[in-house]
């Protein structure tokens, strides 16, 4: 069941408004990915983030992957 709150959503921008959001959205995940490079781990590292990820799938029932990411 989907639950609306009386607030505007992006959704119910006109589509101008939406298109500016949009391109918004992409600058910024440029900007992340500009930032950002796959994390370099040490193997015990890379064996914790697997177990983190086996404990969250049980957990939730469904199939989860982290990953790790480093300041350039």
């Amino acid at each position: 069941m989907c639950h609306r709150s009386g607030k505007p959503s992006a959704m119910d921008l006109p589509p101008s408004c939406k298109a500016a959001a949009d391109r918004m959205e992409q600058a910024l995940r440029q900007e992340d990915l500009d930032s950002y490079r796959t994390a370099r781990l040490t193997e015990s590292a890379v064996d914790s983030l697997s177990d983190a990820e086996q404990r969250l799938s049980r957990e939730l029932g469904r199939d989860i992957v982290l990953v790790a990411y480093e300041s350039k």
